[in-house]
């Protein structure tokens, strides 16, 4: 059954990396993620987390058990168009950009209005500031 699993799982990812190739720019990813690898790390604890994103991590942590999840999330803080963004990824998500937000918590469209090659490349001061989960991804 865990073979079965991982399979799946990997399929899964083969079949989200492949998902709206066109509107993202090979070389603007790479910059982004090394950006992502590179951010310096700052953990907060989650009581000096407040508003909409404290909210969010509470409906993360309630649908992830920490023990037996093999997903970590990260959140990252960085700037964008002189405006604070927040970037919440996990591996097993086939959406890169599904979970990018503003300071005040409205989520950032890439499909429509907002160019995700340029957040990839001017994207900047990213920050590693909370993770959850004991997983590998």
């Amino acid at each position: 059954m865990k073979k079965f699993r991982l399979y799946l799982l990997f399929i899964l990812i083969l079949v989200g990396c492949n998902d709206k190739k066109e509107l993202i720019d090979t070389n603007g990813c790479d910059t982004f993620s090394e950006k992502l690898q590179s951010s310096t790390v700052d953990i907060y604890e989650k009581s000096d987390i407040e508003g909409w994103l404290s909210t969010k991590i509470d409906e993360i942590e309630n649908e992830n058990s920490k023990n037996i999840a093999i997903v970590k999330v990260k959140i990252y803080q960085g700037l964008w168009n002189k405006q604070t963004v927040y970037f919440i990824t996990n591996g097993l998500s086939s959406c890169f950009f599904c979970e990018v937000y503003y300071e005040n918590g409205e989520k950032i469209d890439f499909s429509t209005k907002n160019n995700s090659n340029d957040f990839c490349n001017k994207s900047k001061n990213w920050k590693l500031i909370y993770e959850y989960g004991n997983g590998i991804f």
